[in-house]
């Protein structure tokens, strides 16, 4: 029995989003691990020219032990660097460990947060704080709850550094888990962090991560600080990345040794986390994020042509009802598989856990997911702003 032209313009729409899908994966998503595939990381060695770096870190009063990984930073083999401090709101007890430990590390120095800021929020302060107090031009940003990999990691993101380009953009991953929730909101952090590598890869930089990121301090002075969305609590770095970097400025940073880890979020964390970004999103350029979103539109459209088409053959009474299923069954298990290959490509050579089941649940979830926290960001909007100025 010869197909209807509804089946055929269905399955006409379903080739468009699946054929638009195989491209997203194999062309753009895949960027990271063709890189890493012809970049030979080993036998680094450490450069006499290689600049000094400050390196500035946040420390609030929060669940997250940096004194755990503090040693980490200090042994790294670096000629020359030194580590800044912001302290918001920690307990004596921290700032006498914080004491101690200057006292092992001369190149370490703290500053703190006055208590009665109302104009700024307090990362962006703190940051700035510390970026001022920076002695060297070279910054370099992680956080508080990041896990260093390697006494290479500080080498591997100056290494970059030329007279042209002066932002380097780092990997930064959750760990994995064997718990399913946790499980998904390390495929969740990778993928935002994908997104972000494959389009600077592409020489589209949109965005950064302060877990794992450097540029020139002389880019904070240009941009007056973080002083354009001072009002927005969020944005102390991938707002500032967005402004400041451009194809010529920028360089990716892409090997195991760099790669920052940090513990597996809860829930309610990563919920704050999805809708930071989601409220800075709207400020980043136009074409990255309607990229992105296309990928998103197209994804939907996948699905909802796949549904229909399982539907069409239904009962299944004769062997032609099974063409349309079988066609659809197919195409959706070669996109699954090259899904599967891309990313767990891309974390076998960042030298990650893979990931397998929580990939379908991605694929499936995270639009409607990424909806809701658009709809409740916009309900939510005042929290996001600073009302309150000094006189």
């Amino acid at each position: 029995m010869p197909l209807t032209a509804f089946e055929i313009g269905l399955i006409s729409v379903f080739s468009f989003c699946f054929i638009i899908q195989l491209l997203f994966y194999w062309i753009v998503l895949a960027k990271p691990y063709y890189y890493m595939k012809h970049i030979d990381n080993k036998d680094l060695q450490i450069s006499s020219s290689s600049p000094p770096v400050s390196i500035v870190l946040l420390m609030e009063n929060s669940n997250y032990d940096l004194f755990r990984f503090l040693p980490d930073i200090f042994e790294q083999e670096y000629p020359e660097f030194e580590v800044i401090i912001v302290t918001d709101g920690i307990s004596m007890e921290d700032e006498n460990e914080l004491i101690r430990f200057k006292n092992r590390y001369s190149n370490l120095y703290t500053t703190h947060v006055p208590e009665d800021t109302k104009n700024i929020s307090r990362k962006k302060l703190a940051l700035s704080l510390g970026i001022k107090a920076a002695k060297y031009d070279k910054i370099l940003f992680t956080e508080t709850d990041c896990r260093i990999r390697s006494k290479n990691w500080i080498f591997l993101m100056t290494r970059h550094f030329s007279d042209k380009k002066s932002i380097v953009l780092g990997f930064s991953a959750i760990e994995n888990t064997n718990n399913l929730s946790q499980k998904f909101i390390a495929l969740d952090y990778f993928f935002s962090n994908l997104q972000m590598i494959s389009l600077a890869l592409f020489n589209r930089p949109y965005t950064g991560n302060g877990r794992n990121m450097a540029y020139s301090k002389e880019h904070f002075i240009e941009q007056k600080g973080f002083i354009k969305y001072r009002s927005l609590q969020q944005g102390a770095d991938d707002l500032f990345i967005n402004e400041i970097a451009t194809k010529e400025n920028t360089s990716v940073e892409l090997s195991p040794e760099s790669v920052t880890l940090s513990e597996v979020n809860d829930l309610h964390e990563w919920k704050q986390q999805k809708l930071d970004r989601t409220t800075t999103e709207r400020f980043y350029k136009r074409g990255p994020v309607a990229f992105w979103r296309l990928e998103t539109f197209f994804r939907i459209g996948f699905f909802v042509a796949l549904i229909s088409c399982l539907i069409c053959g239904f009962p299944y009474k004769s062997l032609s009802n099974f063409l349309l299923p079988g066609i659809a069954l197919f195409c959706f298990l070669v996109r699954l598989s090259s899904q599967i290959y891309i990313i767990n490509k891309t974390v076998e050579y960042l030298q990650l856990e893979k990931f397998y089941f929580t990939i379908i649940l991605i694929d499936i979830f995270q639009p409607f997911i990424n909806l809701y926290f658009y709809i409740y960001r916009a309900l939510k909007e005042k929290e996001n702003y600073i009302y309150f100025y000094e006189k």
